[in-house]
Order: structure tokens, then C-alpha cells, then sequence
């Protein structure tokens, strides 16, 4: 939308949002509905089909060379502390702290949010207690689509765009959550946390060569001696 329309920067990340959301929507009731009654395996490989299907639809559509923009604070640098922080990694920053406390409140305080963990936890029981369970995951769906917009319109200024460029970001993603432990929102921001200084300090101590290594030998460290991340799923709650 930026490159191809001339959009402005907020605006883009506006539509993007809702087009995700849409699509999330008609993604649960779609396909995911269809999927609930097979096995999980089946359900997983389908997904990931899925994925595979719409990763090359974008290459044919916007072709396979990649693209690159300018965030809203193009290249200008700030200084906190005497480090030197991108404005759009600031951005990125307030970004997620201001969903995380948002997601937070929601989830714990609002009775959407008890309906969603409901629906998490037995989906067979909120559907006996008149909970709308198709409803309340075509919803999920659509804001975790919303989420994966954000990151995505986001993180887009500080790489080249290509359709792998979310790859190695799920990885490490996925691999802070095996460092904070499933099920947790906490242990997912301090996994990440962890992920990311180490990742940086590795960076500048050795080489930045060894920088994506780090992120493995902590995925291969914490399965040999806590695989149950530093804040298990029992002590979590479950959305």
C-alpha cells in the first residue's frame, strides 16, 4: 500500500489492519471451522498449506524481487542513555508495550476476555453455557490477523520485503516463547527480552556473524535443561 499506492504510513497500516481482520474472520469460519472435528495433525498441515498458498500468491502478485520503504521517522536516530535507537524501533517499542498492557487488561478484566479464555480452555463446556464459539474464535482469528499486520508494517522499514521475511521473526519468536514458556504472556516478553539482549550482546562481545546462532543455542539450551520455560503453562493463563 505504501509503495504501490503512495499511502501514508499510518494510513496504509490502518487498511492493512482491517484487510487482515477481514480475512482472519473468513479464515476461522471458512476453513478452520471445517478443520475443528480432524485430528490436530491434519488441522496443522492444513494450516501450514495454507500459509504456503497465500506466501506464493504475494510473490505472484508483487513479484519476487524485494521491495523496501521508508518508516514515518525515515532515518532519524535518538538518543537514550547515550545508545543511539532508530525512530522506527522506538515505535516498534511503544507498539508493543502499549497492545501488551491492552491485551492484558482486556484478557483479565473485560467479560470478552473471560469468554475467549473460556472458549480456550474447554470449547465443548462455554458452548453448553451459551457462549457463541464460532463467533468468539473468528474473532480471535482476526485479531491475531490484525497482530501479524502490525508486526509486519512495522518491522517492513528495517528489512527488505519479501515474502521470507517473516520466517526467521516466527523462529525467533516461537524460540522466546520456548525460553518463557507457552501459555504465558509474561514468560513471552521475558523470553523475548532475553532473546534479544543476547542476541545483541553476542553481537557486539564476539560478532554480529554469530548473532541468529545465539538464538539456537538458547532454543537447544532451554529444551536440554527447562523445557518448560521459565514460567511453565500451569502458573499461566491459558488465551
Amino acid at each position: 500500500m505504501v509503495i504501490q499506492l503512495g499511502l501514508p504510513f499510518f494510513l496504509a497500516l490502518a487498511l492493512a489492519a482491517v484487510v487482515m481482520a477481514v480475512l482472519g474472520a473468513l479464515f476461522s469460519r471458512l476453513v478452520f471451522a471445517r478443520l475443528q472435528q480432524q485430528r490436530p495433525l491434519v488441522a496443522i498441515i492444513a494450516t501450514v498449506g495454507f500459509g504456503i498458498f497465500l506466501r506464493e500468491l504475494a510473490r505472484i502478485i508483487y513479484g519476487p524481487e524485494p521491495l523496501m520503504y521508508a518508516g514515518p521517522f525515515g532515518d532519524a536516530m535518538f538518543g537514550i542513555g547515550g545508545v543511539k535507537v532508530s525512530g522506527q524501533q522506538l515505535l516498534i517499542l511503544v507498539v508493543v508495550v502499549v497492545l501488551t498492557v491492552a491485551q492484558n487488561v482486556v484478557l483479565r478484566r473485560t467479560m470478552i476476555g473471560k469468554v475467549m479464555r473460556a472458549v480456550a480452555v474447554d470449547r465443548d463446556t462455554a458452548a453448553l453455557m451459551g457462549i457463541p464459539v464460532q463467533k468468539v474464535l473468528a474473532g480471535t482469528f482476526a485479531y491475531s490477523s490484525v497482530l501479524a499486520a502490525l508486526a509486519g508494517m512495522l518491522l517492513a522499514p528495517l528489512f527488505f520485503v519479501t515474502t521470507e521475511m517473516g520466517s526467521l521473526v516466527g523462529l525467533k519468536g516461537f524460540i522466546a516463547m520456548i525460553i518463557g514458556g507457552f501459555g504465558s504472556i509474561p514468560g513471552a516478553i521475558v523470553g523475548g527480552l532475553i532473546l534479544g539482549l543476547s542476541e545483541n550482546l553476542s553481537s557486539y562481545l564476539v560478532s554480529s556473524m554469530y548473532k541468529d546462532v545465539i538464538a539456537f543455542v538458547l532454543l537447544l539450551a532451554f529444551l536440554a535443561v527447562r523445557p518448560q520455560g521459565l514460567i511453565p503453562e500451569r502458573h499461566a493463563d491459558r488465551a
